[in-house]
């Protein structure tokens, strides 16, 4: 088990996966400016985000609930990026566009305060990683079928589907129970001091 889930880092190349992670933190050093100026075009899936969640997400839920939306978003999320590897520099222009989307997001949610460190939390610890994997699979299918470079591990887009299924996908669903936990922990003190506060 732990072989079929560690394989993907013996094919995917060190330095697409360290790329990745480059363009990612270009889109979320930028995430701030494009907030401020208000530029529609690059923070309008963001405010849909944000929108979505405040009408429709509830912390009332049950866990299960909670649990499934997140990782159900989240896994549709990453593949999608997976599959963008069909539109040659997609992948490049998602990787950097994720984190200007993540960055408005926890921009608008934060106001600004503890930016860089939010990435910190262990949510996004173990979700960036999963969405850098993502990016760096569909990087590598492009390199190796569109662009012919060769010094890269060359394998079926169905193989990268597996190593989605058994490396990404558990990761997305460790976040997810941790990401449901800290809801319904941060529930029930809000809870607890809501009802301090009507006690007095």
């Amino acid at each position: 088990m732990i072989d079929q889930f560690t394989e993907v880092f013996d094919t995917i190349n060190l330095q697409i996966y360290l790329f990745s992670i480059l363009l990612f933190f270009i889109g979320y050093a930028f995430a701030p400016t494009a907030y401020f100026k208000k530029i529609k075009w690059l923070t309008a899936y963001s405010f849909f985000i944000i929108n979505i969640i405040d009408k429709h997400f509830n912390k009332d839920w049950h866990p299960i609930k909670i649990f499934i939306v997140i990782v159900m978003l989240n896994s549709l999320s990453l593949f999608f990026n997976l599959i963008s590897a069909y539109g040659i520099i997609l992948p490049i222009i998602f990787s950097i566009y994720l984190g200007i989307n993540l960055g408005v997001v926890m921009y608008h949610s934060l106001n600004g305060k503890h930016y860089y460190l939010s990435l910190l939390n262990p949510v996004a610890l173990i979700e960036l990683p999963a969405a850098w994997l993502s990016f760096s699979m569909a990087i590598q299918f492009s390199a190796t079928n569109y662009f012919k470079m060769t010094g890269f591990t060359q394998v079926t887009f169905n193989q990268y589907i597996y190593y989605f299924l058994v490396t990404v996908l558990p990761l997305l669903i460790i976040a997810g129970i941790i990401e449901t936990a800290l809801i319904i922990v941060a529930k029930k003190m809000e809870d607890k001091d809501q009802s301090s506060d009507h006690n007095l």
